[in-house]
């Protein structure tokens, strides 16, 4: 009986688990069901736009020298069945093309199986013979870890078709009666049309890559064509008489004239000639009388304005580039005068005098206006022309606008450079005579009774010194050669030293009035540009009232901006600013520039005296700050120029009086301390200041001096300090010395200005601290005691 219970019992388990693994089982085959649909649809899309592609795929074995895979689009462009693909190979299409070389193809195959992407035109022919052009795209494809080729074949026969038809467009320039060639920068040969190949007995072909020199003899080339090129490098055009040379020996005279062939931009890309052979002139008149119609396209095709005008300025003809820089349709330019299209009346005269006495004219330079008000400066090439009993001026006009741009920014980039140069050489050398000067009045404050008349003197000595290393700091700041970095800013400490500068530089006849005492907020600034936009303003200002003479006011205010303000805009976010307000009683803003004012290099002042940059530069300034500027302007009465900066978020008015903290306590050591400058007054100082401080200390004038007393007992000495500018051996020189002897030995680097050093650049000489001059005592005291802790 147990033992049927137990049967019973086993018979029961192995139902259950039968159950599982068929339930399991028909569940593993419902996943794989949809796997398999899924997949099937995955395989379906890609299918479908694998089809639908215009381009014929072709997925390629080279193993097997094999097309395993294609779209239809494979029929269509070579007209070939499902049956022709299977026995097709890729040496088959190689093979079919009339001008290339299977083995060209098969090169390019092999660098697309190496990793190399392909892509290449072929012409070759489909199943009926026809000729087509195709463009092959090949690159590597893995499958099955075998390398394929992934193969795009594109139909491009229409497109070459086109390309054909422009080509054909070229050679309606053989049909010109003057000889036409083209060069490169070398005087090398890349075109030359019938007529000059006739004109020289050479078939045009045999001409390409060779030099003019070929139409020349020797003598020609050295007393004819050499002074001829000379002109044409000077000017960008010549015309003249030049001698040439016929293929069979014999000589003509020609005349020739010659441009500078320029890119878009105003590069020089080769020469264009074009040459008249003189002995033939009626033929040449007659010519150019049947080619009228293609001189016509090819004039309004020309890449230069070109207009015609009789020695009155009025229009008589101008080609569609003409048109188009200016602005103004055809009909309304035929007929008119020069001058009433925005052509310059004070540089007419002029113009027409050298055109008069020399017959021509090159490099002529005038600033003309736009019908919608821009400014292009242009480069005239003109000629005098005769027809119809009458004289014309033939000119091209060459848009020289934005290389004169690039020159400005050049030049004023290169006086940027001397400003800056010259303010580190005069930073370094303040700083050294501030050193001395600082450092002997806080010696002698050492053992001066603070009460006293004398610690009274020497306390505005020193105030006097400090206010002249922020000067330092400050012509650094604006010659761009000071750490740019924001603060918190009390901007009417900014306008005060402005107002200070202008009532040293501005007229007598100009009167500065300030109204700053508002309490205002702080602002985030960078103090060195801040100072730049008022300096840029106040200057403008200044300039003016240069004649008459006038008020300049600089007012300081608050205001909260939010959507119901005037000045909201997308400029103005909402918040609080501070208004900064520059006005004068100048000759103010005609309405019509008033649109132009802050476009950089646009500038209402006489050649040479401004560079159009300040308005830019100081509303580029401000927007950067997260402000703006706002300005208002009436002829005669004058120009008020608002500025908005955001305020602060982590500071209160401008007028919080900081509570001076009491001098702290110097800290002092006894190490044994070298200390080198070529300055006897710092030397002399730093040793006094240091001693006071407890410290042994020994001095160097010179540093390869200083360089053999270490090297003599390296470990004499505790602390480094050195100067960066020194004769024979500069600081970062004599630190790398001094590691090399001993690695682990502490060095601070001090400089007056010295742009081979800051920072960054001293830790990475292993220098342990870096600081400008001059250091104060507490800085000082500080500065040592903290390098020596290895803080």
């Amino acid at each position: 009986m147990a033992d049927f219970s137990l049967m019973t019992a086993a018979l029961g388990v192995a139902i259950i688990m039968l159950l599982l693994i068929v339930t399991a089982h028909i569940r593993l085959r419902r996943r794989f069901k949809r796997w398999i649909s899924d997949s099937r649809k995955a395989e379906n899309r890609y299918k479908t736009i694998f089809e639908a592609a215009n381009d014929a795929v072709i997925v390629y074995d080279p193993a097997l020298d094999k097309i395993v895979n294609f779209n239809a689009a494979l029929f269509d462009i070579f007209g070939y069945t499902p049956d022709d693909v299977a026995r097709l190979s890729l040496e088959t299409i190689y093979a079919s093309s009339p001008i290339h070389s299977t083995a060209e193809a098969f090169q390019k195959q092999k660098a697309a199986l190496d990793g190399f992407p392909q892509i290449f035109e072929w012409m070759t022919t489909d199943k009926s013979g026809n000729k087509i052009w195709v463009e092959f795209s090949m690159k590597h494809l893995a499958l099955s870890d075998k390398a394929h080729l992934l193969i795009f074949i594109r139909k491009i026969t229409e497109r070459k078709k086109t390309e054909e038809r422009l080509y054909r467009l070229i050679h309606i320039v053989d049909q010109i009666g003057e000889g036409v060639a083209a060069a490169d920068l070398n005087g090398a040969i890349t075109y030359v049309n019938q007529a000059w190949a006739d004109m020289h007995g050479h078939p045009p072909a045999s001409l390409i890559g060779k030099s003019m020199h070929v139409f020349h003899t020797e003598e020609q080339i050295n007393n004819e064509v050499v002074p001829f090129n000379r002109k044409v490098l000077r000017t960008g055009f010549h015309s003249g008489d030049i001698g040439h040379l016929r293929s069979d020996g014999t000589l003509f005279s020609t005349h020739m004239t010659t441009t500078i062939q320029r890119t878009t931009a105003g590069k020089a890309m080769g020469y264009i000639s074009v040459a008249t052979d003189l002995s033939e002139q009626k033929r040449v008149e007659e010519a150019l009388r049947d080619s009228e119609i293609k001189f016509r396209h090819l004039y309004n095709l020309s890449p230069q304005p070109i207009s015609l005008t009789d020695l009155y300025g009025n229009i008589v003809d101008v080609n569609q580039k003409f048109c188009e820089v200016m602005q103004y349709p055809r009909n309304e330019t035929i007929g008119k005068n020069i001058l009433e299209i925005g052509f310059p009346a004070d540089a007419r005269q002029r113009y027409m005098d050298l055109l008069t006495a020399n017959g021509e004219l090159s490099n002529f330079e005038i600033n003309v206006t736009t019908r919608n008000g821009s400014v292009l400066q242009l480069q005239l090439f003109s000629k005098l022309i005769h027809m119809k009993n009458e004289y014309y001026s033939l000119t091209i006009f060459h848009d020289v606008t934005a290389q004169r741009r690039l020159e400005n920014q050049l030049m004023q980039s290169q006086k940027k450079e001397a400003i800056g140069t010259l303010a580190g050489g005069i930073a370094h050398d303040f700083n050294n005579i501030l050193s001395a000067i600082i450092g002997y009045i806080e010696l002698a404050k050492i053992s001066t009774d603070p009460d006293s008349k004398t610690g009274y003197y020497l306390e505005s000595m020193l105030k006097a010194g400090n206010r002249a290393v922020d000067l330092v700091r400050q012509i650094l700041s604006i010659s761009r050669q000071a750490e740019q970095k924001r603060k918190r800013v009390r901007i009417r400490d900014l306008i005060e030293d402005v107002v200070h500068l202008l009532r040293a530089t501005l007229p007598a006849s100009i009167v500065i009035q300030d109204d700053i005492a508002a309490p205002v907020g702080m602002i985030e600034a960078d103090p060195g540009q801040i100072h730049q936009v008022l300096m840029n303003l106040c200057t403008n200002a200044g300039h003016a009232m240069r004649e008459k003479g006038g008020n300049l006011t600089i007012s300081l205010g608050q205001c909260h901006v939010d959507d119901k303000s005037p000045e909201k805009s997308p400029v103005f976010k909402p918040g609080d600013y501070v208004i900064l307000t520059v006005s004068d009683t100048g000759h103010g803003i005609p309405p019509h520039l008033v649109k132009r004012i802050f476009d950089p290099y646009y500038t209402t002042r006489e050649k040479g005296t401004g560079t159009g940059l300040g308005l830019a530069v100081a509303q580029g300034i401000v927007q950067k700050h997260g402000g703006g500027i706002t300005f208002t302007s009436e002829v005669g009465k004058g120009t008020s120029f608002r500025v908005f900066l955001p305020i602060s978020e982590h500071a209160d008015t401008d007028d919080v009086v900081e509570e001076c903290a009491p001098d702290p306590v110097l800290p002092r050591g006894s190490e044994s301390i070298l200390l080198v400058d070529d300055e006897e007054s710092i030397i002399h100082t730093g040793r006094e200041m240091l001693e006071f401080l407890g410290y042994t200390v020994t001095c160097c004038l010179k540093s390869p001096e200083a360089l053999d007393l270490f090297k003599t007992d390296p470990s004499r000495f505790d602390l480094v300090i050195t100067d960066m500018t020194m004769p024979q051996m500069n600081g970062d020189q004599f630190a790398k010395e001094l590691i090399a002897v001993r690695p682990d030995i502490p060095i601070v680097i001090c400089t007056g200005y010295n742009p081979q050093i800051d920072e960054t650049t001293a830790a990475l000489l292993g220098a342990r601290a870096f600081m400008f001059k001059p250091l104060t005592f507490q800085q000082l005291a500080f500065l040592v005691r903290d390098v020596l802790d290895g803080k």
